[in-house]
């Protein structure tokens, strides 16, 4: 196999490794990822993985060097060797067959439910490691909010808006009505979005509604779990669909069915890539969501990023405020994810009351130390992006949008894959790690 690759081709894998490693000598010097040489599974070729993901990065190049005022020095991710090595090393995992599934959820603001950046970063990871999947969706419209571009839910029947309970998805649906509910989803990210399993994420005394498949020959295999208070319903068939309408009835005209979120995915091995954001989100406002916390576990990720900032640096900023709500949020992540790896994105530039926002400043200061303080990664999007200022040049490319806070579906696609870029580099100097072992 290693012939095959690297004939004809060893002055540019030269190349490779000699720049590769120089821009990463840093985070090489310090790492030491915690991972035991007798467990790492002896049949791995860590080293040509690495030769092989590097390969993959190459193909994003030609889109970031259009934007010359962007820093491809700063794109990597920070913290990253020890923190996110169990990360990684499952990424190698699946790419050799030995586990089925790798997940990673998003959490954000606006910059995240828009959906192009999560989706941009969804699709090369996907094309990379597997597509195993939409993943986490959620009835925006039915809430009366704006939805990405490659999903559609509709229903024949009123949902109402709850602002009480908001679970995973940052929003929560319920009704008291039976009806039917219709899951599109289209190929806008250039990935087959087709699915055969659908988990929705509920609760316990939603139970009594019945959810069948409508106008499906196949009859599904239902199964029904609870996690405390929480549950969720999943349906499963042998044919994967780009469209489903799920029917939902019950015979009790006081019951209530809840719903905040629906999980899409295929039997196809791969890395499934949840995202979950609502307009407005701080650190404070996912912070007092108590059954956002408890529906995590529901997911099962093995690395959580968190792309929150903007909305705590517009306004009245006070650092105090900011950092109680900080290790507030982070403490309860703890709780909820255990040991799953984080990596807090930093908060891109933008403007506030039409100048630069210095409060941004801060923010990240504070972010990226609370990082270092509990083993966690980060990405510094506002540095990558061009630094301060840089979010003029970004507009004047038509790649922000005229609020200069955010950006045009080619700007954060932009961002997707910058991020996927920063991520493929950790875990190529991780497989190159693991491979001189």
């Amino acid at each position: 196999m290693k012939d095959r690759i690297l004939k004809g081709k060893c002055p540019l894998i030269i190349l490779v490794l000699v720049l590769f490693t120089f821009t990463l000598v840093s985070v090489s010097q310090a790492m030491d990822d915690g991972t035991a040489e007798e467990v790492y599974p002896s049949d791995l070729d860590a080293l040509e993985e690495f030769i092989q993901s590097y390969y993959k990065l190459f193909e994003k190049q030609d889109l970031a060097q259009n934007y010359p005022f962007l820093n491809h020095d700063k794109n990597l991710i920070q913290n990253d060797a020890k923190s996110l090595a169990p990360f990684y090393q499952k990424l190698i995992e699946l790419r050799y067959g030995l586990r089925s599934r790798v997940s990673i959820l998003h959490i954000g603001d606006s910059h995240i439910q828009s959906g192009y950046l999560p989706g941009a970063a969804r699709s090369s990871l996907q094309k990379y490691f597997g597509n195993a999947g939409r993943g986490l969706v959620f009835p925006w419209k039915l809430a009366g909010t704006n939805q990405p571009d490659d999903i559609r839910i509709s229903s024949n029947s009123y949902w109402n808006r709850t602002n009480a309970e908001k679970g995973i998805c940052g929003y929560g649906l319920w009704t008291k009505q039976s009806g039917n509910l219709t899951i599109k989803t289209n190929n806008f990210f250039g990935l087959d979005n087709s699915f055969n399993k659908i988990t929705l994420i509920t609760k316990e005394k939603e139970n009594s509604y019945d959810w069948t498949l409508s106008g499906n020959s196949e009859t599904p295999n239902i199964e029904i779990a609870a996690f405390g208070k929480q549950a969720i319903y999943q349906l499963l068939w042998n044919t994967p669909t780009r469209e489903i309408t799920l029917q939902y009835n019950s015979a009790n005209s006081q019951d209530i069915a809840n719903l905040y979120g629906i999980v899409l995915e295929n039997n196809v091995r791969g890395l499934l890539y949840h995202s979950v954001g609502f307009n407005g989100a701080t650190f404070e406002k996912y912070g007092n969501m108590d059954d956002f916390f408890a529906q995590i576990p529901i997911l099962k990720p093995d690395l959580i990023v968190v792309s929150l900032g903007t909305n705590d640096a517009q306004g009245r900023y006070n650092g105090d405020h900011f950092e109680r709500n900080l290790k507030r949020f982070g403490t309860r992540l703890k709780k909820a994810a255990k040991s799953t790896p984080v990596i807090y994105t930093l908060p891109p530039d933008s403007h506030k009351g039409g100048i630069h926002n210095a409060d941004l400043g801060k923010v990240e200061k504070q972010l990226s130390e609370y990082a270092v303080d509990n083993n966690a990664a980060w990405w510094d999007l506002g540095e990558v992006m061009g630094g301060v200022l840089s979010v003029s040049k970004w507009r004047a490319n038509a790649l922000a949008a005229g609020d200069n806070i955010h950006f045009t579906p080619k700007g954060y696609m932009l961002q997707g894959q910058l991020f996927y870029s920063a991520l493929l580099k950790g875990y190529s100097a991780h497989a190159q790690r693991q491979g001189k072992r």
